[in-house]
């Protein structure tokens, strides 16, 4: 395990080696918030200019970000024995290790946490994400971490492997503080005193393979309020004990971009851009103020200086008269801003957008000579597209590491709790049973997007055209929707309601033809209404005719030839439906018809159901 002076030393080299990269994220970051100054010339009693121009790098950021996080990848867990359903090394713990993690996703609130930090990759092409130990609550938890706070073990640009060590920058009131690490207190020899309870203190939180550290660097008034300053000569010192890394790996992923050489962020080297923008449209505003109240002045006579009676100016707004004394003549001085100055700040804004792909239709507006729907989501498509593509394979290529720590977190830290965890989580929801020592067989993943730079909208067409060619089949269309929670349990609600849709038809056409007596369908009504679907309503209705029909029937009543209980009921004629009579059958015989009498008690029951009708 390494020491905390070889902590320290990993720390401020990491700091020293990514202080211009920080430097440019920084810069980035100040323009998003608008957080800037507005580089004009200083003039006396000059009104301050706020930024004029499109908020163009907030716009850029937030466009890419929102579109890659439209949509969410599949999580998929492989079987250790593929062929077995149940039980140990099967699919159906492959399933639960699945569900593990999109529980910890929905505990995690990573629905949110995935689209800051899309915001982190598309602005500086750089993210950082930690799974941490929550005791409190015996779950892993999925931080965000800013990366302008985040110091990763160096690397080759090529080499795409998750970091040994990553160290990353907190900040904690001295309250707070002093009330979870004992150790920092100044009763205690520790630098932080009970009395400023506000000041804010730099924390360092390590992870390495082997162990979690808490470390103090220094308060923030003294030592700056930027990640980009020096920590050399703060009171470093550890706030606790090393703790053992039980996950046995580094809980983080630091993914960034493809690029040429050096990690960098496209937006680094458009700052100037924005900033010209800014300042031309400042500049034009305030000649567009000159034009409107030009200045003046006085040519005075030979014999004297020119005043003005009363000592100042007079608005002629108001309506005053300025009186002059010894004045030859007045003039005004003429500023008419030039066209070329919007000339240039509109292509300005384009020269932006053409390169960071910001095309008009992400705010709203499109080109003029576009008319078709098609023909403008192509052309948005063609622009947006490759970079959303980018961004999606590279979480294709990180997010797996981070599902084997949530994995890893589990076994490491909580191997024989029970959990039942309940997830909303779009793709898996429900809740699932597991003991991480039992279940969590291995760290196995993987994460696809169904198809990388498409939205849901896109995916939906592409899975629909593909089914539709019969290139897929629909159980793939299911298992690819990224919307569709379980592809099994989905189909068997589509069946289900197939066949309910065919049997409330034939019930129907039944009641239309006649073959079904009205009270049938009022006693299924009876029974969907106590909470029964229309199968159990159809079963309980076809028991309750049967067992009125196999009732001993009582004495007919007065006037009647047959009591009503022995009527034909649902389970009068074939499939236990009364069927109609043929034509001229049912009716009373007619005066001298010779009317044969059936054998046996079955032949009079007929005989009694046709005098009867």
């Amino acid at each position: 395990m390494r020491s905390f002076d070889e902590i320290i030393r990993l720390v401020l080299d990491m700091q020293r080696e990514q202080g211009p990269m920080l430097m440019h994220m920084r810069g980035i970051l100040d323009r998003y918030d608008g957080d800037w100054v507005l580089p004009v010339p200083e003039v006396p009693n000059e009104p301050n200019m706020p930024p004029l121009t499109p908020a163009l790098i907030g716009e850029a950021v937030d466009s890419m970000a929102m579109r890659a996080a439209s949509t969410q990848p599949m999580v998929e867990c492989p079987a250790i024995n593929p062929h077995k359903d149940t039980g140990r090394r099967s699919r159906q713990y492959a399933t639960t290790r699945r569900k593990i993690i999109a529980a910890t996703y929905d505990s995690s609130r990573w629905k949110l946490g995935r689209r800051r930090y899309y915001r982190h990759l598309s602005a500086y092409h750089t993210s950082s994400v930690v799974v941490i130990p929550d005791f409190e609550t015996m779950l892993p938890r999925i931080e965000v971490r800013d990366p302008l706070s985040t110091f990763v073990e160096p690397q080759a640009n090529e080499e795409l492997r998750p970091p040994k060590y990553v160290a990353f920058l907190n900040r904690f009131s001295s309250q707070s503080l002093r009330a979870r690490f004992p150790a920092c207190k100044s009763e205690n020899g520790g630098p932080i005193t009970g009395i400023d309870v506000k000041m804010l203190w730099d924390i360092v939180e390590w992870f390495d393979e082997d162990q979690i550290l808490f470390g103090l660097v220094g308060p923030v008034e003294s030592y700056g309020g930027h990640v980009s300053q020096s920590w050399q000569g703060a009171p470093w010192m550890p706030l606790s004990k090393p703790f053992p890394n039980r996950a046995g790996m580094v809980p983080a992923v630091v993914p960034h971009n493809v690029s040429l050489g050096k990690i960098s962020a496209r937006l680094g080297s458009l700052i100037g851009n924005v900033d010209l923008q800014a300042k031309l449209m400042a500049l034009n505003i305030i000649a567009q103020e000159k034009a409107i109240f030009p200045d003046m002045y006085a040519i005075g006579r030979m014999s004297g200086q020119p005043q003005v009676i009363g000592g100042e100016w007079k608005d002629g707004r108001e309506g005053a008269i300025n009186m002059l004394v010894d004045v030859e003549s007045v003039g005004v001085l003429r500023t008419d801003p030039g066209m070329a100055t919007m000339q240039i700040n509109d292509r300005l804004e384009r020269n932006f957008r053409v390169s960071t792909g910001l095309v008009p239709q992400t705010g709203g507006e499109t080109y003029g000579a576009l008319r078709t729907g098609r023909g403008i989501d192509a052309l948005a498509g063609m622009a947006l597209d490759p970079r959303i593509q980018e961004l999606h394979e590279i979480s294709e290529a990180w997010m797996p590491h981070l599902n084997s720590a949530i994995l890893a977190t589990y076994k490491g830290y909580w191997p024989d709790r029970e959990y039942t965890l309940f997830s909303g989580w779009p793709g898996d929801k429900g809740e699932v049973k597991f003991t991480p020592s039992e279940h969590i067989e291995t760290l196995s993943n993987t994460v696809s997007y169904t198809a990388a730079g498409a939205d849901v909208t896109q995916a939906t067409q592409i899975l629909g055209s593909m089914f539709g060619a019969k290139a897929i089949s629909l159980r793939t269309f299911r298992q690819r929707h990224p919307y569709i929670d379980d592809p099994e349990r989905e189909a068997q609600l589509v069946d289900e309601e197939q066949f309910e849709d065919a049997l409330k038809q034939t019930i129907l056409q039944q009641m239309i033809s006649g073959q079904m007596d009205p009270m049938v369908a009022v006693l299924i009504r009876n029974y969907m209404q106590k909470d029964l679907d229309i199968f159990a309503a159809v079963e309980k209705a076809n028991e309750e005719m049967q067992r009125r029909q196999a009732t001993e029937a009582p004495p007919a009543p007065e006037g009647m030839v047959m009591p009503p209980e022995a009527m034909a009921g649902l389970a009068a004629g074939p499939g236990g439906m009364a069927q109609p009579l043929p034509p001229g059958e049912g009716l009373p015989p007619a005066p001298g018809d010779q009317v044969a009498t059936p054998q046996g008690a079955a032949a009079m029951r007929q005989l009694m159901q046709t005098m009867g009708a």
